[in-house]
């Protein structure tokens, strides 16, 4: 899609600002970056500094502090900012409007998933949503909840799907789905065949873990907390794996047991390699999943279009 311009005049002699160079701008200032904002804009790093440079002369003031490699907005550069974030936002709406007039969506869509909506809910969707807007070009990141968290913070992707929420207020934070979290053990495991196990069973047994960003990590443990079961007591951690799928090759072995989501387990549970034994002691597991987005960053048209598709095929 070719560039669309605007440009602002401003009272006075020579005081035009230029919204591709305040678009420049605000990245470098959300990134506290030249490099970071060079990548998202895929520009190279002298042509983001001279945007910045031809901005601050035609303003006439400093809008950046530079120090240890690093860069801050100064105090005129944090109020343009707040200026900078309206304008974007109505010149996404603006791009918005015209694209849903000519019913065109297209660009890139770059979106982070946890672990479980990233590997097995949202890949059907993303095709589903790349068949009706050819034009559009889906990307998915797949990650902890908190590194995915922390992504949409830094602006690296435009709308996150994570197992937890924050209290960060900078995030907006959409219950989306449900999920059941159940014990698994391998098809050889002594659990197997018992029609259930009792939460006091855990303790000191072998437990299969994700790392510690882990949304069903978390969600268990909390569960475990409620139970007034601290979880370090409740479970021995014999082996912390970086992806489900690590944790269920781990448990074909027939040793160990973890906590995981159906969604992830639904194709071994059909061809029985692996097993759920119900846990008395803390009914249903169930958890929430979430979409984030930042409160303060303008969604770009296809980010926005994905939104509405997904509201109407969740």
């Amino acid at each position: 899609m070719s560039r669309r311009t605007f440009n602002i005049r401003m009272a006075g002699p020579k005081r035009e600002l230029d919204l591709h160079k305040l678009e420049v701008f605000h990245w470098v200032a959300e990134y506290k970056s030249f490099s970071a904002a060079a990548r998202r804009l895929s520009l190279r790093q002298p042509t983001v500094s001279a945007h910045v440079r031809e901005l601050e002369e035609q303003l006439g003031a400093k809008l950046f502090n530079r120090f240890g490699g690093k860069v801050a907005p100064t105090s005129c550069g944090e109020l343009l900012l707040e200026s900078a974030r309206k304008m974007l936002a109505l010149k996404q709406e603006a791009l918005a409007s015209l694209d849903r007039f000519q019913g065109r969506v297209a660009g890139d869509l770059i979106l982070g998933g946890s672990n479980i909506p990233g590997e097995y809910i949202l890949p059907p969707k993303l095709a589903a949503f790349a068949a009706r807007y050819p034009e559009a070009k889906p990307a998915l990141k797949i990650g902890d909840s908190a590194g995915i968290v922390q992504a949409v913070l830094d602006g690296a992707v435009d709308i996150g799907y994570v197992g937890f929420k924050t209290s960060d207020r900078r995030l907006v934070f959409q219950k989306l789905w449900k999920d059941e979290m159940v014990l698994v053990v391998g098809a050889r495991h002594p659990w197997a065949r018992r029609r259930t196990v009792n939460v006091k069973d855990l303790a000191g047994r072998g437990f299969i873990s994700r790392e510690g960003g882990s949304g069903t990590l978390r969600s268990f443990t909390r569960l475990l907390a409620r139970k007034g079961r601290r979880s370090e007591n409740a479970l021995r951690v014999t082996m912390e794996l970086g992806s489900t799928e690590a944790i269920k090759q781990a448990l074909l072995s027939g040793s160990g047991f973890s906590i995981l989501s159906r969604h992830a387990v639904e194709r071994e549970l059909r061809d029985r390699v692996l097993a759920t034994v119900p846990l008395r002691g803390l009914g249903r597991l169930e958890r929430d999943f979430y979409q984030v987005v930042h409160r303060q960053r303008a969604l770009s048209p296809v980010a926005q279009a994905f939104l509405q598709f997904l509201k109407k095929n969740a």
